[in-house]
């Protein structure tokens, strides 16, 4: 076996050889060649035994059914010594009949290879196996007085006439025994069969790799030096033609060695200025973003500055959805853009007329058409106008959706509407009722709670009418003037 070796070549390259490859090649040959006698052998020996013992079955089906033929005659003469010759005959011819039975038709034996047992009721006993039927012969294998046996049973008739029963059985031993000598000589042509495979293996493995050993120190020499040498070519067959091939394909790398190095040294720059390229692109599409976002919180700041009653009314609107979120678990980033939604969310009503927006009385239906159902489709169109800003879009559109479906501008109802989009009607609903309008006075906290949960299942959610309730109530006494500002 070849000897585990570590050394080092030229350029600190490291060659270590363990198992040679002759050694494998012999243990995966000597495995295959096992693996092909074991598996003959197996077969070999299945199917012995199941002739053996399909044999036994038959001949033992045969005896029954001879006994029967013979006793049917002597059962309707009323001849029981005819039976009794029958009986110890068969039982004599054969040294495998574990006993001979006949039965009449009451199922008593009528004769029986061991006397005492005439005269008596058939003693049936359950069979281990059913073997299955042989014409009219049924076959089982059978425990009987603590001996395995294979029973039979066949009818006995004559001239059409059912007469009795005639039950044989045949031991196993002497099956066990022809099996036993079968599967030793079996074994015996496999053991032969496996040492003249092993010493066949062996050589045939090593005539295999021994070109493939000098082709493996070739592939050492070119791999730890500039210097190679090349590999003596010792035949003409397909292993001489590679060798061959080998020594052309070795010279070749060697030339082609620092031109590769080369080009991998330019291709790593190459990355690295790719990479870098990558995070600047990827930090000015962060920073148009947040351009985009800054110049619409201006905007909406704007446009609720139109409206002295509303001043502040979206970031007021935006805190408390955010605080919402938090209490009902969101992650940082999706708090953010919650925030970013909330702010946008009237972003429509830049195109609502001062007349409209201003007028110190409640609006007239056409009005309300105009002001109310009209602003989300518009922030929608504003919205659209910058890519980053595309997924607000349909929290923006919905804000105004009500749960049960009556709400506008889709009739959107129930899971439908995006949660950020209920979230911040419940925020835009609060914030409304608790600000001062020309035509009303502004409600307390707890008189907008109340008006919110009697909307519960209806405008809102009830799970986040419930959560909203929850938050403002927990929330420390403010005075009107905080409470305005929304101070979070």
């Amino acid at each position: 076996m070849d000897i585990e070796e570590k050394r080092s070549g030229p350029a600190g390259f490291e060659r270590r050889v363990g198992v040679g490859i002759r050694w494998k090649l012999f243990g995966f040959l000597l495995s295959l060649v096992f693996l092909l006698i074991a598996s003959a052998t197996w077969m070999a020996t299945e199917v012995t035994q199941a002739t053996l013992r399909r044999d036994l079955i038959q001949r033992g089906a045969a005896v029954s059914r001879v006994v029967a033929l013979s006793a049917g005659h002597s059962l309707l003469a009323k001849d029981p010594l005819g039976l009794d010759r029958l009986v110890s005959e068969t039982k004599a011819n054969d040294p495998d009949i574990a006993f001979v039975a006949i039965r009449d038709e009451s199922d008593v034996v009528a004769a029986h290879d061991r006397v005492k047992e005439r005269g008596k009721p058939y003693r049936p006993v359950p069979p281990l196996l059913p073997l299955g039927t042989i014409g009219d012969t049924r076959a089982d294998e059978v425990v009987r007085d603590g001996r395995r046996l294979i029973e039979y049973t066949t009818p006995i008739s004559f001239a059409g006439r059912r007469l009795g029963i005639a039950s044989l059985g045949l031991s196993m031993q002497g099956l066990a025994t022809a099996q036993r000598s079968i599967r030793q000589r079996i074994l015996l042509a496999a053991a032969v069969t496996l040492v003249v495979a092993f010493f066949g293996t062996l050589v045939l493995s090593s005539v295999i790799t021994t070109p493939v050993k000098q082709l493996h120190r070739g592939v050492l020499s070119l791999a730890g030096s500039e210097t190679f040498q090349p590999v003596p070519v010792r035949s003409s067959d397909e292993l001489g033609a590679l060798t061959r091939n080998f020594n052309r394909i070795a010279e070749t790398i060697l030339a082609q060695r620092t031109t590769l190095q080369n080009q991998k040294n330019n291709l790593e720059k190459k990355q690295l200025q790719l990479e870098d390229a990558y995070a600047s692109l990827e930090k000015k599409t962060l920073q148009l973003e947040e351009a985009y976002v800054s110049v619409v919180h201006v905007i909406a700041a704007s446009l609720d500055a139109r409206d002295p009653y509303t001043i502040r009314h979206s970031e007021r609107v935006a805190r408390m959805s955010r605080t919402l979120g938090r209490r009902l678990g969101m992650g940082e980033e999706e708090l953010s853009h919650l925030e970013n939604a909330a702010i946008f969310h009237d972003i429509g009503k830049i195109k609502t007329p001062d007349d409209v927006l201003l007028k110190g009385e409640r609006l007239s239906s056409a009005e309300e058409e105009q002001h109310k159902k009209t602003h989300p489709v518009d922030g929608t169109e504003i919205l659209r106008m910058a890519p980053s800003l595309h997924r607000y879009i349909p929290v923006v559109r919905a804000h105004h959706e009500w749960y049960n479906g009556e709400g506008y501008p889709d009739g959107l109802k129930g899971d439908e509407i995006p949660l950020h989009a209920q979230i911040i009607a419940l925020a835009d609903a609060f914030d409304a009722m608790t600000t001062d309008r020309p035509y009303r006075e502004a409600l307390s906290p707890e008189e907008a709670i109340d008006e919110i949960l009697v909307f519960r299942g209806t405008q809102f959610s009830p799970e986040l009418a419930d959560a909203f309730a929850k938050m403002v109530r927990e929330m420390p006494p403010m005075e009107e003037t905080t409470l305005k500002s929304m101070a979070l």
